[in-house]
């Protein structure tokens, strides 16, 4: 079977008529799960519920006192992938990396004994929200928690705050 292109999707929704097309939409709704979370982002008037749940998820995972790191990272991962399938603004999903940062420097600063591997997943995490909130053109928006994660990354080990002002530096 060939791939289906947005040409041929565009031409299917062309030839079908109105009530097939919310048919449809409504079994997609139905029997997927990141269908329903991206509709309900997207209807919802207040801010995204959904980004909110994901945000909880993530300060659980991290809330853990010995946590195993590897699966922390693994299923925190896990849930930034989950997001970027639904998500609808790019702001949003650099809002939630950023959040998994604030997270994990909270974590180190509870308890220093991680390994490098978790902190670079913080600084690789970081960096690709800083990418992100770039292209929106939202620093200003983020400004004050990217400032307040570095200055509270301090405490951490491997150079983590030193990394994450060389990447401010970097993406400028």
């Amino acid at each position: 079977m060939a791939k289906l292109t947005k040409k041929a999707l565009l031409k299917h929704l062309n030839k079908s008529d109105k009530d097939d097309i919310v048919a449809e939409v409504v079994r997609l709704f139905d029997k997927f799960k990141n269908v329903k979370e991206y509709y309900q982002a997207e209807l919802s008037d207040d801010a995204n519920p959904t980004l909110d749940k994901y945000k909880k998820k993530i300060a659980k995972a991290y809330s853990l006192l010995n946590p195993k790191e590897r699966s922390t990272n693994i299923n925190v991962n896990k849930l930034i992938n989950e997001f970027k399938k639904i998500c609808i603004y790019e702001r949003e999903l650099a809002d939630l990396m950023l959040y998994r940062v604030e997270c994990g420097v909270e974590a180190f600063n509870r308890n220093n004994k991680r390994s490098a591997t978790f902190y670079n997943c913080i600084v690789v995490t970081f960096e690709d929200a800083i990418k992100l909130i770039i292209a929106d053109q939202s620093m200003n928006e983020f400004k004050q928690r990217i400032d307040k994660v570095i200055k509270s990354a301090a405490k951490g080990k491997y150079e983590v705050k030193e990394r994450m002002e060389v990447v401010i530096e970097e993406c400028r």
